[in-house]
């Protein structure tokens, strides 16, 4: 009896322990020098970080050793908690990247002028060179080295309906010429081609050309064409490739063409390839993290996973339209949350997308100390308003963002109830009419509030209560707007508009409170500071005077000086009232806005003398926390050893020229997979030499002038090619008889 106890304890006791042991959080390692028949340790990792994933439960941690990773990581129905999330990381300050582009490893051969060729057998939709991006083939031809894609006046085509309305009709195209860019003049027939079409003032769509002739073209009509503003460009075929940097896929073919930007052979190049839209597909899955990792070419997509976070990552070129294969009228693959709730992306970058930065559907998003750069310099198929940020539901906040150098006509629409806060917003709009850096629609405006911004240097409005003036109750205070083309433009009625500063703003008003469009009856207007405050875009105060409560604003209009005489410094962005000026202690108390207020009364406008001196933006450094630019991570590390060297070598081989057979040598400088192969002239493969799983170190082979069924080659010249990872060499051998 008593043996049986013991052994039913210990029974007990070894299954409580078991239980334990699996549903402990559990840290899993990565490494590519991993093996995924490891059990994930950080003395033996895992290979793949998918494998980790297809093991993990609530409160698991993966940590991704240091090198460039070529995955697609796919979680389903797997989830953490809240107090047990689900966590991908890098380790420890190592440098994470996860690739989205293989090298394009295929002998390329010379056509013609500038122009190589090569053949593959996967297709691609963007073009690195040295991790830089290199321009579809297009007309009117633009770079990105020079910034020439952002300049839509002289390097897109223009319509001609700016001349007369009635010119043409939706489907159709006249092109107008300047600049010497003339469509008719070109010489070249653009039936079939892509045209990007920028014909409905905020909205770009892409279309086939289905007919053309001298200067007009026909596609395809597109929604919400409009009679103002037509410009163009044109992708899709290999005719508009006559420019160093361009290239171009025909994916009928498998055929790559590019022009190299300097006349060197493709061959001694690092080029690149976008093979994959995303790199983490989180479905069905709440409370999973990712956090301190790099992405180049790739992004992430969370569809019906609640509570997902981003944290600490930095991605380059994450997003891009898949216009060289032929795909149009379709929204490209970008950084989103869909159908998912409470996700946060926080002291992130994004740089260099083709399409908006960053959507969040459903309700409670946070978008916070976020740096987005470069972003999407086509504008075109994008979702709903066609905005840089879209942000669904309600309940989202969007706070201590930096933004620049922009291209959709918005740049923000927050959703429903939204709070914005602390963004420095500046240089936006480039590639569409009309527009607003925040842009509320009518159902947006009800309780959102909008404060501590600067908004600035740019040709769009700052931030605009829109629609047909039906919106209302929207809150926009201690905002400072200045350099753009209307500071604060509201229509519909019962909003509130409170210490804010406007200056500069072009030939429209400061702060435009439309006496049309709703009427603003009930709208407040309070202890604002502004050259121009009116009840008109661009018509004086005396002549249309601020409709309903309008009372304590500093208005040039009416005091006939300059706000910034009033200011501390604001040429270097300090926007404090001078001691003693007639800002200081002029305002009116709020409640709930300037409680905190300093001295007898609020001051005017969007500082407080003696009160805080708040900025606006990122609250960390981008060069020191991220880099300026990407490089790949300069050392790969072996578990328990010392860094490895980094550089693969591929020697001339010897004896050169040779008779019978000779010697290549090669350093291969990380254990991993190696090819080296023979080409002749014409760019065939003949004799694989080297196809396999190699060790580090110097190492040779002997090639006896055979193909790979073992015959003898004819005399002449011949390209040895090493590939290995990211790295890959061309070198030329004779063969003498």
């Amino acid at each position: 009896m008593l043996a049986s106890t013991i052994i039913f304890n210990l029974r007990k006791l070894f299954y409580t322990v078991l239980l334990v042991s699996l549903s402990y959080p559990r840290t899993f390692f990565v490494s590519q020098d991993g093996d995924n028949s490891n059990p994930g340790t950080i003395q033996l990792p895992l290979l793949t970080i998918q494998a980790a994933a297809d093991s993990m439960q609530s409160g698991d941690t993966c940590y991704i050793r240091q090198g460039i990773y070529h995955e697609k990581i796919t979680i389903s129905d797997q989830s953490g908690t809240d107090a047990l999330p689900m966590v991908f990381s890098g380790y420890q300050g190592e440098r994470v990247v996860i690739d989205g582009t293989k090298p394009i490893n295929s002998m390329w051969l010379y056509q013609s002028g500038n122009i190589w060729k090569t053949k593959l057998d996967f297709d691609v939709w963007q073009l690195f060179v040295d991790w830089e991006e290199m321009v579809m083939a297009r007309w009117p031809n633009a770079k990105f080295s020079d910034g020439s894609v952002w300049d839509k006046e002289n390097h897109w085509a223009h319509g001609s309906i700016d001349d007369d309305p009635l010119a043409y009709g939706n489907g159709n195209m006249i092109d107008k010429p300047h600049n010497g860019t003339n469509l008719a003049e070109s010489g070249l027939d653009i039936t079939g081609a892509i045209a990007i079409l920028n014909v409905g003032s905020f909205k770009t769509w892409t279309r086939k050309v289905l007919s053309h002739s001298g200067n007009e073209f026909t596609y395809d009509p597109v929604p919400s064409w409009k009679t103002k503003h037509h410009d163009y460009f044109l992708e899709g075929k290999l005719d508009f490739l006559d420019s160093p940097g361009e290239w171009f896929f025909d994916s009928d073919s498998d055929s790559l063409y590019f022009s190299p930007l300097t006349e060197m052979d493709p061959n001694n190049i690092n080029i690149r390839g976008k093979v994959q839209s995303y790199a983490f597909e989180i479905i069905n899955s709440n409370f999973i993290e990712i956090k301190n990792l790099e992405f180049f070419g790739t992004t992430f997509k969370f569809d019906h996973s609640d509570n997902g976070l981003i944290d600490g990552c930095n991605f380059y070129f994450p997003s891009c339209h898949k216009r060289m294969l032929g795909i149009i009228d379709t929204p490209p693959d970008i950084s989103i949350f869909s159908n998912s709730k409470n996700g946060t992306v926080i002291r992130s970058a994004f740089r260099y997308t083709d399409g908006s930065a960053l959507e969040m559907y459903s309700d409670g998003h946070t978008i916070e100390d976020c740096y987005f750069y470069h972003i999407d310099y086509t504008a075109t198929d994008l979702n709903g308003l066609m905005t840089t940020i879209q942000m669904g539901g309600s309940g989202n906040i969007f706070r201590r963002n930096t933004m620049h150098k922009l291209g959709a006509s918005a740049t923000l629409n927050p959703g429903n109830e939204a709070l914005i806060e602390f963004n420095n917003i500046y240089d936006t709009g480039h590639m569409q009419s009309d527009g607003a850096i925040i842009q509320c629609m009518v159902g947006q405006q009800p309780g959102v509030e909008i404060r501590y911004n600067w908004l600035h240097d740019t040709i769009k409005y700052g931030a605009r209560f829109d629609g047909n003036g039906e919106g209302n109750n929207g809150l926009m205070h201690h905002n400072v707007i200045w350099n753009v083309e209307g500071g604060i433009m509201v229509k519909g009625y019962d909003h509130s508009l409170y210490n804010n500063t406007a200056f500069d703003n072009g030939s429209k008003n400061d702060i435009i409170v439309m006496i049309d469009q709703g009427g603003n009856q009930g709208t407040s207007t309070k202890n604002n500071a502004a050259n121009k405050i009116s009840g008109h875009r661009s018509g004086t105060y005396s002549d249309y005077p601020v409709p309903g409560n309008y009372e304590n604003n500093w208005n040039g209009y009416e005091t006939g000086t300059d706000i910034k005489s009033l200011l501390m410094d604001p040429e270097n962005y300090d926007f404090r009232p001078l001691p003693n000026s007639l800002l200081v202690n002029a305002g009116i108390n709020i409640e709930g806005i300037t409680d905190d207020y300093v001295g007898e009364a609020p001051d005017i406008g969007a500082y407080e003398h003696g009160g805080e001196f708040w900025r606006a933006g990122i609250s960390w450094d981008l060069s020191t926390t991220f880099g300026d630019n990407f490089h790949p991570p300069n050392l790969l590390y072996s578990v328990g050893k010392n860094p490895m060297s980094f550089d693969y070598k591929l020697k001339q081989n010897y004896p050169n020229p040779f008779n019978l057979n000779t010697t290549l040598s090669y350093h291969v400088a990380r254990s991993g997979m190696i090819n080296i192969s023979i080409y002749d002239l014409m760019g065939r493969n003949i004799k694989t030499l080297v196809n396999g799983f190699q060790k580090s170190g110097l190492t040779s082979v002997v090639w006896d002038a055979t193909n790979d069924e073992g015959h003898e080659v004819a005399a002449g010249l011949y390209f040895y090619k090493m590939e290995a990872g990211n790295f890959r060499r061309t070198n030329k051998m004779l063969l003498l008889k």
